[in-house]
């Protein structure tokens, strides 16, 4: 495809590049896209199946959450499109801390765990315990 489009920006008159223009190999092209793109729905909706609040998050914030989850606290900015009125999830005063020992609110109102989360592995299963 790049070879294509160097190309097709050396000589972008449609007439005289025809010449290298592939058009079935454009087409396969097109059809792995497609491919891949139907993957990535599968994948987002087994996530999704997994911690139903993701259906509350576009595409684009989903695989943000999922690209970072080596990193827990990179959650932080979605959850008030999963959670009704959760501002935001204490990992205490560690930059990269991954344990979870409370909820706040909007309003600042702050609800202790019982028992701390420990954020690690897949984000929908210690998502679930909150």
């Amino acid at each position: 495809f790049l070879e294509i489009m160097k190309k097709t920006n050396i000589n972008p008159n449609i007439m005289k590049g025809r010449i290298y223009l592939n058009f079935e190999k454009l087409k396969t092209f097109n059809d792995n896209l497609n491919a891949i793109q139907k993957e990535l729905e599968n994948y987002l909706e087994k996530k999704r199946g997994a911690f139903p609040r993701f259906y509350f998050l576009s595409n684009d914030e989903l695989l943000e959450i999922l690209a970072n989850a080596v990193n827990p606290q990179s959650v932080q900015p979605h959850l008030k499109k999963c959670f009704d009125n959760i501002y935001k999830l204490d990992f205490g005063p560690e930059a990269r801390s991954n344990i979870i020992s409370k909820m706040i609110s909007a309003e600042n109102e702050q609800v202790e765990f019982p028992v701390k989360i420990i954020a690690k592995n897949d984000v929908e299963n210690w998502l679930n315990q909150v």
